[in-house]
């Protein structure tokens, strides 16, 4: 009989073929409809997680060819390659977390806007994790804990920051480590970490396959909805592909509405996260927005700024494409 530690070396295995891209079925491809003679290309971004459902929804349902794409999706493990692939030109369009982008856009290391909305937190998609008996139940219960958030400064220790703001809780009394979405369960089981936030399909997983659990709430009140994610393309490639670009933007438009359909949703999660339909279906998922509000978006930059992200502000409507009409 195969070992507990055996076990989890097995799912940590698997998980990080998953969030990096390796398995087969998260390799790129054009859209699953042949396109015709004369489409335009595209090279596409995305990361292995449910902010990108609708992409892969787009190349299955054709919505990149019927707006006259042949859309090239690359996986990637994080905005640490995206970010690099869209500079160089290797991508022309990309997912990144808006923590990340504005940053990256207050430090003028990128020049680029939003496109499309890709995805927005709700209470239960996007959640701190612990086991069972680690004693977490309220936000005062995290002071002096080894909290993960996948990347420092990102969206998630943003949000946690938050809670315990608003809780009356010092945000410099948790230990924040950076331990990767795919490896946050295996983390809590073996006590590497106290707890983390995470997000599906590693949420569903963690339950079934370490039995941990959600803690309070990390996305909750003024933070409820919170954008998340965003597809981005570089200034140079709109001011030289305008039209590729909106082609792109109406394509999205339908994948988000198709997104909202759960039976659709599902069918490509998968081939996108490396889950089984059966727990495809369980998944916790957030909002997949149809159209760029930069209202909404400037909630984030004012968070940002709030806990020291970001030294001034930034008028979001100007980092957004608006979408065309269809």
């Amino acid at each position: 009989m195969a070992t507990r530690a055996t076990r989890w070396a097995a799912v940590i295995a698997v998980t990080a073929m998953t969030a990096s891209g390796c398995s087969l079925l998260n390799g790129g491809g054009a859209d699953t409809s042949a396109p015709a003679a004369g489409h335009q290309k595209i090279s596409v971004g995305i990361i292995a997680t449910v902010d990108d459902a609708p992409v892969k929804l787009a190349q299955a349902k054709g919505y990149f060819t019927e707006e006259g794409l042949d859309a090239d999706v690359k996986v990637y493990p994080s905005v640490q390659q995206t970010m690099p692939a869209l500079q160089s030109g290797e991508i022309d369009v990309t997912l990144m977390n808006y923590v990340s982008f504005f940053q990256a856009e207050a430090a003028k290391t990128l020049d680029a806007k939003v496109v499309s909305d890709a995805y927005q937190g709700t209470p239960d998609s996007l959640v701190l994790l612990a086991k069972p008996d680690s004693g977490i139940r309220t936000p005062k219960d995290l002071a002096g804990k080894k909290v993960s958030v996948h990347s420092k400064g990102n969206i998630v220790e943003l949000l946690i920051k938050a809670v315990l703001q608003d809780n009356g809780v010092d945000p410099t009394s948790v230990n924040y480590l950076e331990v990767k979405f795919p490896q946050i369960p295996a983390a809590l089981a073996n006590g590497q970490i106290d707890a983390g936030g995470d997000l599906e399909p590693y949420i569903t997983q963690g339950e079934q396959q370490f039995g941990v659990q959600p803690t309070f709430k990390i996305v909750t009140g003024a933070t409820d909805n919170i954008p998340l994610s965003g597809y981005v393309a570089s200034a140079k490639f709109i001011g030289a592909h305008a039209d590729v670009v909106a082609k792109f933007q109406k394509a999205m438009v339908k994948a988000q509405k198709a997104a909202a359909d759960r039976s659709s949703i599902s069918s490509v999660l998968p081939d996108l996260t490396g889950v089984d339909k059966q727990t495809s279906s369980l998944l916790k998922l957030g909002v997949f927005p149809t159209s760029v509000d930069a209202t909404r978006l400037q909630r984030v930059v004012t968070l940002m700024k709030t806990y020291g992200y970001l030294q001034q502000s930034m008028d979001v409507s100007t980092l957004v494409l608006p979408t065309p009409n269809s």
